[in-house]
């Protein structure tokens, strides 16, 4: 597993609503038995509450929004289902990881 590695939610009773979650940790530690992730979305469930905490992506031709406030750790051993990479936006998940937790 890479950092901005994106898969498929493993988790059945919130998959609906967070169909793909993306690694955020670091691939120094990719070792480590959880990972932290955040949840990413279709943009068209969303309200139109865009932010710099909220970084649009494209995922499979369509844009969707990465929910950095909503960061949360997930097993690694649940993190089967890689579906794509997201490391084309690194400098945008980084600015919002910036801004979550250093106001910058």
């Amino acid at each position: 597993m890479a950092q901005f590695d994106v898969f498929v939610n493993s988790i059945d009773a919130t998959r609906r609503a967070y169909p793909f979650i993306v690694a955020l940790q670091s691939d120094f530690a990719q070792d480590a038995r959880s990972q932290i992730v955040a949840p990413v979305v279709p943009l068209r469930s969303m309200p139109k509450v865009i932010s710099r905490l909220t970084p649009i992506v494209v995922l499979d031709g369509s844009e969707h929004m990465v929910l950095v406030p909503a960061l949360t750790g997930m097993r690694a051993r649940d993190l089967t289902d890689r579906h794509a990479s997201l490391t084309s936006a690194r400098s945008e998940l980084l600015a919002a990881i910036d801004f979550l937790f250093f106001g910058v």
